[in-house]
């Protein structure tokens, strides 16, 4: 019997989101950015219940973020749309449609086929595979959230994040392809690498969320 795929929110908050985030809604009111998240006081509570003993030191900053945009999925409807292996890989196709507008649209998390497509937080860390991500409309721009290296049997995960408006693809500086694989075998395998922010959201823009 195949095991049933774990959700990041679940794994990370458990029942913990639905307990406390409907506090944080009520206290934000209609707002649902992160200025306004972090004024609100049960926000900070929760924040602080989640931080581990041994703190995060520089990873702070995407924690916070990351706890932002579950609670805004949530917010919104908990919507997560799920790409089998062959709609992820038309993601890393060269030529991509233009998607709409992220005007208007709510949070949503974008699940990818597991274990095709790899990141890594810095360059010295081993590479985790991509789960997906949770994607934010910000004005014009999209806020990206990824979920690397997510498993039952894990406490935690690694985070990256990535805002800005839809970039343009070009070859990396070492003149190696858009999502060409970093693992050693992985051409073989048929994988495929996220080696900087602007491939982070290259990919999460090439998913309609208006």
């Amino acid at each position: 019997m195949t095991t049933p795929r774990p959700h990041p929110f679940d794994l990370v908050f458990g029942t913990i989101g639905p307990e406390r985030f409907p506090a944080i809604t009520e206290a934000v009111g209609d707002a649902r950015d992160l200025d306004a998240f972090l004024m609100a006081e049960p926000a900070i509570t929760l924040l602080r219940d989640l931080r581990p003993d041994e703190g995060l030191g520089e990873a702070v900053d995407d924690f916070v973020i990351f706890v932002h945009a579950a609670w805004a999925w949530w917010t919104a409807g908990a919507h997560t749309v799920e790409l089998d292996a062959a709609a992820s890989a038309r993601l890393l196709e060269r030529e991509s449609a233009a998607t709409p507008d992220p005007a208007g649209a709510g949070a949503m998390y974008i699940q990818v086929a597991p274990r095709r497509i790899w990141a890594r937080v810095a360059e010295a860390d081993s590479h985790e595979p991509l789960d997906g991500w949770f994607v934010l409309p910000v004005g014009d721009s999209r806020r990206v959230v990824a979920c690397l290296g997510v498993h039952p049997a894990r406490p935690g995960l690694s985070v990256l994040v990535a805002e800005g408006p839809r970039p343009v693809r070009r070859a990396r500086p070492d003149g190696s392809a858009t999502f060409a694989p970093r693992m050693e075998g992985g051409d073989t395998a048929g994988l495929a690498s996220v080696d900087s922010p602007e491939e982070l959201l290259l990919l999460a823009w090439s998913v309609p969320v208006a």
